[in-house]
Formats: C-alpha cells, structure tokens, sequence
C-alpha cells in the first residue's frame, strides 16, 4: 500500500510539474503511470480529479494571457465529444482500455516530437473538431491534452498565450467532464479520497514548474517531453499485454 501510494505521489508530482511549466501535458504523464498502480478507470478518474484542481490554479495565475476567441470554439466543440467519450469509458473492457490509452499516448507523443505541423488548417469549424476530438478523449482516456496540443503547437502563439489557453481550456474541460462522470457514477467516495491525499504532491509539482518556466527553453521542452512520454507509454503497454 506504501508503495503503490509513493509511486503514485511521484507520478502526480511529475506530472504537475510539467503541466506548470507548459498548460498541458499532466495526462500524459500521470495516467500511464498511474496505470501500473491502479485499474484504468480508477487511473483516469484520479487523473481527472487532480488535473482539475491544478488546471484551476493555473489558470487563474496566468488568465490575462487567455486567446478568448480559441478558448471558446475549441471548449464548445469539446461538449460534443465529452458523452461520446463516456460511452466508451463505461463499456469499455479494462484491458482494452488500458493499452488504447497506452497506444494513444505514444503515437500523440511520437506525433508532438516529430514536430507534425497542421498550421494550415484554420478557422472556426477545425476549433470545434479539435475540441470534439479532446472532448472525446477526456471521458474515454483521460488524455483530451495530444489533438489541443498539436493544433495550437504551431498557430503562432506566444509561450504566455499558449500555456494561458490550454490551462484555461482544460479546466473548463475537466470541469465538464467530472460532471458527466459523476452522474455516471464513476466517481467514488474511495477515488475521491485517494485524490485528495494526492492533491499536496500535485500543487507542489505545479508550483515548481510554475517556478521553472521562465528558465526552461521551448527547444529543450519540445524534444524532452515527447521523449519522455513515448517511454512511459510503451513501458505501459508492455506491462499490459505481456
């Protein structure tokens, strides 16, 4: 029980962090790791919970930056994709999800590091697709940050504005979707509690990221994230299916 609570702290503590430094990327790292401690609906679940609290910190630290127009097309798109994630989180069977979320998280990794570009597709309707297809994977996997990520990575926002949006985006995000889980019932007293004994590590985390950002380069962020994240998941997946 010590160890899986240790290991699962370390997780949140990393994750967070790096979610303070950039606005995004808690899931990624949070989940598959806490997938090799706990089942995956209570993994994403936790992930939920957690990312909410810290996302809302965030985001009101650094609101002035917020691209209002972007926020609001990519979070309505979101609410289209939110029930039809549920679906999948409820009928899912535990061993597929758990290596479709592994699977999602290295390709979007692989993805984020080989820099793919998709600047070229603009305009309100390619927003609220990008939000529908978060929105999708946030109730099913709990990783709605990788289709966000990519689309605004190259629409040549600053850093402050990129880390200001996707905070602000995900908290929205976060918030919906534990509304959509908590009817559902998928959010547990005994869940709850594990979140909030977590929740130390998780602000911790996002106050030394927070504390980091300025002294971390984007460069040195984009390759060393990916990489990261492809390890975690593959070590997922292989823990999964052998």
């Amino acid at each position: 029980m010590l160890l899986t609570w240790l290991t699962a702290s370390l997780a949140i503590a990393l994750a967070a962090t790096l979610q303070g430094i950039t606005g995004f990327g808690f899931a990624l790292i949070a989940v598959p790791l806490l997938m090799l401690v706990f089942d995956a609906h209570t993994a994403v679940v936790l992930n939920l919970l957690i990312s909410f609290c810290t996302q809302l910190a965030l985001s009101l630290r650094v609101r002035e930056g917020v691209v209002r127009p972007l926020l609001i097309h990519l979070f309505g798109g979101s609410l289209i994709g939110i029930p039809v994630g549920l679906y999948v989180f409820l009928h899912f069977n535990m061993q597929n999800l758990k290596i479709f979320i592994s699977a999602i998280t290295i390709f979007f990794a692989l993805a984020l590091l080989k820099n793919i570009r998709i600047e070229k597709l603009a305009g309100r309707w390619v927003e609220n697709l990008v939000g529908s297809l978060s929105g999708f994977l946030s109730t099913s996997v709990g990783i709605p940050g990788p289709p966000v990520v990519l689309f605004l990575n190259h629409q040549d926002l600053c850093k402050e504005n990129f880390r200001a949006t996707a905070s602000a985006y995900f908290t929205f995000l976060y918030s919906v979707s534990l509304i959509f889980l908590g009817f559902s019932g998928s959010v547990s007293q005994s869940i709850a509690a594990k979140a909030f004994t977590l929740l130390p590590f998780a602000f911790l985390g996002s106050y030394l990221g927070v504390y980091l950002f300025p002294r971390v380069s984007q460069r040195h962020f984009q390759y060393g994230v990916p990489l990261l994240v492809v390890a975690t998941g593959i070590y997922s997946l292989l823990t999964t299916i052998l």
